[in-house]
């Protein structure tokens, strides 16, 4: 009896006359001179040969050859599941949502793929309460095509703000994979909170010293899970005949030692932080380096064109406990006396993969004088 095909992987041992014969559907055969016996298993071939006393690399190298018939793949089997990604705002009229399904990298690294997964067979809604929106597909350009050349396909609701404290349901539908959906919690509005003599050093900043702290306190969403809080100057200059308005952010302070260093190389700004326990939270700048930015820009930057300085605006963005705890899981671990990087995948979505969060962004404006140093009209 042939091995046909697989007479290349068949084992032969010359002094019993009789091979063994592996093929796709794991069946073993043995002849022995002119009788014929098939073995359905693996199991049973073994212990064919032991039963026949025959020796034990045999049985070995059969058990090779059967491992070695087979392709090793260390990848489980894809489970096909959809993939929703959103995050809602209240600091833009448009709200968008992603909707793909997962897929099984072809090489070792999966950003070489450059499959399209998008499912286009998709409805997209949002629920609060009693009112139900749906969205439109749309598409957006890429602003990086060096991997994928194709626009982003997403699904746009506007115009429409969510309002603080609300909760909203996001939920995507489709023919061929189900359903699945995700509930996020805008938080409600902080208390901003501009301390003195912060408002007073605002007025002229160059008649103040260096090191007079100008401070903000805020009262966080007890719905927020983090935060982060700026401190920005806006200021409108002349480019040509045409104004343009730019904005530019205070550092917390400077990486040099020397406390009285002033200068803006090595600063360090604010991060993305737990809200404490208390949702009470306090930032403080010093007036050395609001100081310094005026300089900059009046001095250096724009030198030769006219330049108004408008206002002062402390903003403090708060993240849901879903986007917090997804912006948490792919930052690197946080035990700094750890080296280990591993964090389970992070999915709030019900029926799929992903997840749905929310932040707010709130503001507090102050506006600066006309005689605002360095303002060139």
């Amino acid at each position: 009896m042939g091995c046909g095909k697989h007479a290349e992987r068949c084992l032969f041992r010359q002094a019993a006359s009789w091979h063994i014969c592996p093929n796709q559907k794991t069946v073993v055969t043995q002849v022995n001179d002119s009788r014929v016996k098939e073995f359905r298993t693996v199991q049973q071939a073994v212990s064919f040969l032991f039963q026949r006393k025959l020796h034990i690399p045999a049985v070995l190298l059969l058990i090779g050859s059967l491992s070695c018939d087979q392709p090793f793949d260390p990848r489980a089997a894809l489970d096909r599941q959809m993939v929703l990604y959103a995050i809602l705002s209240n600091d833009r009229a448009e709200q968008y949502v992603r909707v793909e399904q997962n897929y099984m990298p072809e090489r070792a690294d999966p950003t070489q793929d450059t499959s399209n997964t998008v499912l286009s067979d998709v409805i997209v809604t949002l629920r609060e309460s009693a009112r139900l929106y749906r969205f439109r597909d749309t598409v957006l350009s890429r602003p990086d095509t060096s991997r994928y050349k194709f626009p982003m396909q997403m699904y746009v609701l506007s115009p429409f703000i969510p309002e603080h404290g609300k909760a909203y349901n996001v939920l995507a539908q489709s023919r061929s994979m189900g359903m699945a959906y995700s509930t996020v919690v805008m938080p409600t509005a902080p208390t901003l909170h501009i301390a003195y003599p912060a408002s007073v050093v605002f007025q002229n900043p160059i008649s103040h010293g260096p090191g007079e702290l100008i401070q903000f306190s805020a009262q966080l969403s007890s719905l927020a899970k983090g935060y982060i809080a700026r401190l920005y100057i806006y200021y409108d200059v002349l480019k040509g005949s045409e104004w343009v308005e730019e904005r530019i952010e205070l550092p917390l302070g400077s990486w040099k030692t020397d406390p009285d260093y002033y200068g803006l190389d090595m600063l360090y700004y604010p991060q993305v932080t737990a809200s404490p326990t208390t949702g009470l939270f306090n930032s403080t700048y010093k007036n050395g380096f609001l100081q310094s930015i005026i300089k900059q820009l009046t001095t250096v930057q724009y030198l030769n064109n006219r330049i108004v300085y408008k206002w002062v605006v402390f903003v403090v963005f708060q993240a849901d406990p879903n986007l917090f705890d997804y912006y948490t899981s792919i930052q690197e671990y946080r035990d700094p006396r750890s080296i280990r990087l591993d964090e389970p995948t992070y999915s709030r979505v019900n029926g799929g993969l992903g997840f749905a969060g929310a932040y707010t962004l709130d503001s507090l404006l102050f506006v600066l004088p006309e005689n605002f140093p360095g303002n060139r009209q």
